[in-house]
């Protein structure tokens, strides 16, 4: 009994000292377990709390043109600053504003008090600020040639451009009008001194120049006279007056003397109907008593008239084609018939050549209807005192006053060829005197019924007006 008594309690001893290692090694572990929890949660806190500090103290440095004016909390206090800026620029200029400087913002960190303050930032931002306005620019064919300051004005001016055209064919039915050339509005950055005045540029671009010549009209003034005064033709100076009726010009009126040469170009097609006439035939009855070469009348000749359905196309008013869609005859023409004599005209005692009587002058009227009425010669002017040759060779049958003429000279060729040298001032020949062809008969005057110094030419067949022009050099028997 003693050995297993002894036994059990020997072995119960053991099994308690297992079990106080066990629990010893337990309570070691757990003390260390929460030991180490402790510190993982102090460093876990001291991290979260770094973490709060690096995200709370985050900035935007702030460069422009690469120079430093100031750190802020962040892009949106910046923003707020350019914002501020430009509204000012835009209420001060009248217009969009676009920021040219080169503006950098960098990340970094700072305390509150190492901010610099937004007054501060704009202050410094103000005093390096460049910048151009936000313009519109007239693009012509890939060339932008004139620029303005807002959409509406540039799409206003090619409405500008257009409207004397429309005015032109306010008439006309199923009227189309476009521009000639390709015609962007495009926007662009522009300095503020660099935009366009809106009617210049209107100007430059209908001219296609910038220089301005006018003509005011004069009593006795025609398109010819003029075109002819200022080296143009009449058709230059109908595209120069667009919006003109250059056959009802009156005295006082202003006209443009630039030929454009415009920078946009207007294309107009219209459907057009009119009445045309149709030209009559001439028929000859031979008779005794004229010569061969003089004609009298037995019946006038009458036009006919047909209506005209048309596509008409222009480019600056001035016509490129005309197609014909259809006609209809509402009169048909009357033939002329003209009496023509058999004799053998009277022998010629000049050359049988006409010169320019005043070739340093310029004709300022032409033969033909004027606003005066017909206008029996053509109007040589130069200044007073300048010398007048004859025409041709012959005899003067005139010397003298004559009305509404002045001073006047008449010179009889032969051939039934007489000419007529009107408002002179002073007569060097007289009747009966025979003259040469280019000798000087008088001189340019402003006597009679005349508006300026000229010589008012006429050719005279027969007694009969003729147009001058038609016979100056030009064998007329």
């Amino acid at each position: 009994m003693k050995n297993i008594s002894s036994n059990f309690f020997e072995n119960n001893n053991i099994f308690k000292n297992h079990l106080l290692r066990r629990v010893s090694v337990l309570l070691v572990i757990t003390m260390l377990v929460l030991t180490i929890s402790h510190v993982y949660n102090i460093k876990n806190l001291e991290a979260q709390a770094q973490a709060l500090h690096e995200k709370e103290t985050r900035s935007k440095e702030i460069y422009v043109d690469g120079e430093f004016i100031g750190e802020l909390r962040n892009e949106e206090n910046f923003d707020e600053v350019v914002f501020e800026i430009k509204e000012n620029l835009q209420f001060k200029e009248g217009m969009d504003v676009k920021i040219l400087n080169d503006i950098d913002i960098v990340d970094s960190h700072a305390e509150d008090g190492e901010l610099t303050g937004k007054i501060s930032i704009l202050n410094k931002f103000r005093g390096k600020l460049k910048y151009d306005v936000v313009a519109y620019g007239i693009e012509v064919d890939g060339e932008i040639i004139g620029e303005l300051p807002s959409k509406e004005m540039a799409e206003q001016l090619i409405e500008d451009i257009k409207a004397p055209y429309y005015e032109m064919t306010k008439n006309s039915d199923d009227v189309e009008i476009e521009l000639a050339q390709e015609v962007n509005i495009k926007e662009i950055q522009a300095h503020k001194d660099d935009l366009n005045n809106y009617n210049e540029l209107l100007y430059y671009i209908q001219k296609g120049t910038t220089v301005e010549k006018t003509h005011v009209v004069e009593n006795g003034e025609n398109s010819w006279t003029i075109a002819s005064k200022y080296g143009i033709s009449v058709s230059e100076l109908i595209s120069a007056n667009p919006d003109v009726n250059i056959n009802l010009i009156h005295p006082g009126d202003e006209l443009s003397l630039i030929v454009p040469k415009p920078y946009i170009g207007i294309r107009t097609k219209e459907v057009a109907v009119y009445e045309q006439k149709v030209s009559y035939e001439t028929e000859y009855e031979k008779v005794s008593w004229l010569y061969n070469d003089e004609y009298q009348t037995k019946r006038n000749g009458e036009y006919g008239v047909v209506e005209v359905k048309a596509e008409i196309i222009k480019e600056n008013g001035v016509e490129i084609s005309r197609n014909v869609i259809e006609e209809s005859t509402i009169e048909e023409p009357v033939a002329e018939v003209l009496y023509n004599g058999v004799k053998e005209p009277p022998p010629k005692k000049g050359t049988g050549y006409f010169n320019n009587p005043l070739p340093t002058g310029y004709i300022s009227s032409r033969y033909g209807p004027r606003w005066s009425g017909f206008h029996h010669g053509i109007d040589i002017a130069s200044s007073t005192g300048t010398p007048i040759k004859a025409a041709d060779g012959g005899v003067v049958i005139y010397a003298g006053w004559y009305g509404d003429y002045g001073y006047l000279v008449e010179i009889d060729h032969g051939g039934g060829f007489t000419t007529r040298y009107a408002h002179c001032n002073q007569l060097y020949v007289s009747v009966g005197e025979k003259v040469y062809q280019g000798k000087t008969i008088a001189t340019v005057g402003n006597t009679g019924y005349s508006t300026g110094p000229h010589v008012h030419f006429e050719v005279r067949k027969y007694g009969t007006t003729m147009n001058p022009s038609a016979y100056i050099g030009t064998q007329y028997n």
